[in-house]
């Protein structure tokens, strides 16, 4: 169903959707998508610590992450 021009998470996608739905995604629709599924890739890092904590209702989220800088100055 899925045409080749697109990636495979959004060809996955739009096979999992019936038939009349799939098709009835304009281009501008499509490439939204795509970008969504692009966004899900997560860079890697020299240093990547995730936690989470819980005091009674309470519930933190800490993020540290270290790498090189990839963006010019």
């Amino acid at each position: 169903m899925a045409a080749p021009d697109h990636s495979a998470p959004l060809g996955r996608f739009l096979d999992a959707l019936p038939r009349e739905l799939a098709v009835s995604f304009s281009d501008a629709q499509l490439r939204a998508i795509e970008l969504h599924f692009g966004m899900r890739h997560r860079p890697t890092h020299m240093i990547d610590w995730r936690r989470r904590l819980g005091f009674g209702r309470l519930r933190l989220y800490f993020v540290l992450l270290v790498g090189r800088d990839r963006h010019p100055a």
